[in-house]
């Protein structure tokens, strides 16, 4: 009962450790489609945990500042593998659309 007892918290704080916050930045878009992409970048062993207020906010300002109202979250975020090891991903870019409102 020992063992178990000392591996537990050494299990819950390398899970924990796994989850990494992000941030979305503008890194695309088309001023005059009214188009944003933001992104972030994760590591091989990164769970990226993105905050979707957090993005709307940026591409509501990016919007804003080409003369638009308002920004909304378009289709699905895509994941590209940017740098490939020999057998996996080590590091992915996550990309999201936004359309802007006018």
């Amino acid at each position: 009962m020992k063992p178990i007892t000392l591996a537990l918290p050494f299990a819950v704080l390398l899970l924990a450790g796994c989850a990494t916050p992000k941030q979305w930045e503008p890194t695309g878009g088309s001023k005059s489609d009214g188009i944003v992409q933001l992104s972030y970048e994760q590591g091989q062993f990164e769970n990226g945990q993105s905050n979707a207020a957090q993005g709307l906010t940026a591409a509501t300002g990016r919007c804003q500042f080409w003369g638009y109202k308002g920004a909304e979250r378009s289709g699905a975020e895509k994941s590209v593998c940017r740098t490939m090891g020999k057998f996996n991903c080590l590091e992915t870019t996550v990309t999201q659309d936004y359309l802007c409102k006018k």
